[in-house]
């Protein structure tokens, strides 16, 4: 597969704004922008334990949100030398940041004017919010000030997790999940069970497609020749380190979908999903 189109893929999926049932209040993010440069806001300290996220886009193109905690002694210029080697593979190369960072959660993509919301329980330590990808110019975004650090510590907030109406398990190389969930707003629990960074990507099948269909559409070599795709992108959750757990809700209408996970697996060298991870689903 064209790697330029595995990384388009990855950083494209780009959802509507997901509402995160169940919580008042939200640790929020917002991105700004002013003549090409941005501002990420967001709290200094945040307390262990359950946490609900929202970013919030008011610049002018999509935000990619992505949060880490760092291992150990961890500085910004560590963080970013190792984003640059993820950016300079086209998305391919995880190895460099997955050594210096352990991936929570985050979004494709926020579209300008909306929200992102998703929950994940913190343990002490110091994290980055970053956005990924690149100016028009090839500037890293998170070299325009699409970064920011906090610190988790303190007594634990005992705010609990919410109760998961689907939940999602994500292996090396496989989703499990039911075959058939409602329709309408459902909370999703997705974990990693898996040794490889994951995340989960939702496509509505167009009418009369097919997952073959959809398959032959990512497995083109060349991604003019693709054609129109034979999906509609309905959100997702991105990357998820092994052993770590995300809350993230969807509002889905009855129809056919599909489960996938787009990153690289530097075992085996080659998207996820051509390894067995692009699963149906029936929303009823």
């Amino acid at each position: 597969m064209n790697k330029m189109l595995i990384a388009t893929l990855s950083l494209a999926l780009t959802a509507a704004a997901l509402a995160h049932a169940g919580h008042d209040e939200a640790t929020t993010f917002t991105l700004s922008e002013k003549d090409a440069v941005f501002t990420l806001d967001g709290p200094a300290s945040v307390a262990p334990g359950y946490t609900a996220f929202a970013f919030s886009n008011t610049a002018g193109q999509p935000f990619a949100p992505v949060v880490a905690r760092l291992k150990g002694n961890v500085s910004d210029a560590d963080v970013k030398a190792a984003l640059g080697e993820l950016m300079a593979s086209h998305g391919e190369n995880m190895s460099a940041i997955e050594k210096i960072a352990e991936f929570t959660g985050g979004s494709a993509g926020v579209m300008p004017g909306g929200t992102f919301e998703f929950g994940t329980t913190l343990t002490p330590g110091r994290y980055v919010v970053f956005g990924f990808g690149a100016s028009e110019d090839g500037k890293p975004l998170y070299d325009l000030g699409q970064y920011r650090s906090f610190t988790v510590a303190g007594a634990a907030n005992g705010v609990t997790a919410p109760k998961a109406d689907v939940k999602a398990t994500l292996q090396d190389f496989k989703v499990v999940l039911p075959a058939t969930v409602k329709a309408g707003k459902q909370v999703w629990e997705v974990s990693n069970a898996g040794q490889e960074t994951h995340h989960v990507m939702l496509m509505r099948l167009k009418d009369g497609k097919k997952v073959s269909d959809v398959e032959a559409f990512f497995k083109a070599p060349d991604p003019s020749q693709a054609g129109e795709p034979p999906f509609e992108d309905v959100g997702g959750l991105e990357a998820i380190s092994k052993g770590h757990s995300a809350f993230v809700s969807f509002d889905l209408t009855p129809g056919e979908y599909i489960v996938v996970c787009f990153l690289p697996s530097a075992k085996e060298h080659m998207p996820h999903f051509m390894l067995g991870m692009m699963t149906g689903l029936s929303v009823k």
